[in-house]
């Protein structure tokens, strides 16, 4: 079954790396953060687009059909990120909400936002992790948004654990 893994690479070699991972039939996202900057010579802004995680790339692969030594061994890929020994495996609607918040930001003519079948708490993580400056504090963010979903998940999976959610109600 496909999911999303998130993989370490060398920045240098970005474009090469994309190709020979798509040719073994793998989706590769990069967020990037678009940013605009008024010239000094001229009214307009010069638009760049920055990668959001640099150094980390979301792959969307069946680890059954391409391997994952298929993908480290390729030149420029380091290795997934682990937590607990097991590759971090990101929830379709995290890399979804993701796209979508990326894309909104870059089309400022959009007021509301409507989600649906979405936990209202990943949607605000990912826009305030969007908005850091700190490429650092993004990063550290978003695997702290991992690692809380694979925590949760691993919990779930167990048949003796019991998860209980409450709402407080303003008296």
């Amino acid at each position: 079954m496909r999911s999303w893994y998130v993989l370490v690479h060398n920045s240098a070699c970005y474009q090469s790396l994309t190709r020979l991972i798509q040719n073994l039939d793998v989706e590769v996202y990069l967020p990037c953060r678009v940013t605009l900057r008024k010239r000094k010579d001229r009214p307009s802004s010069v638009r760049r687009e920055l990668p959001l995680f640099p150094g980390y790339l979301l792959l969307n692969f069946d680890p059954n059909v391409t391997h994952t030594t298929d993908i480290t061994a390729l030149n420029g890929a380091h290795g997934f990120v682990r937590f607990g020994g097991e590759a971090c495996v990101v929830k379709d609607h995290v890399v979804e909400t993701l796209r979508d918040s990326l894309i909104l930001r870059t089309d400022r003519s959009f007021d509301s936002i409507d989600y649906r079948n979405l936990p209202s708490e990943v949607e605000k993580t990912l826009h305030l992790i969007i908005d850091m400056h700190s490429e650092v504090a993004r990063k550290a963010a978003f695997f702290d948004l991992l690692t809380q979903s694979a925590l949760l998940e691993r919990l779930s999976s167990r048949s003796s654990t019991r998860i209980y959610s409450g709402i407080e109600h303003p008296v």
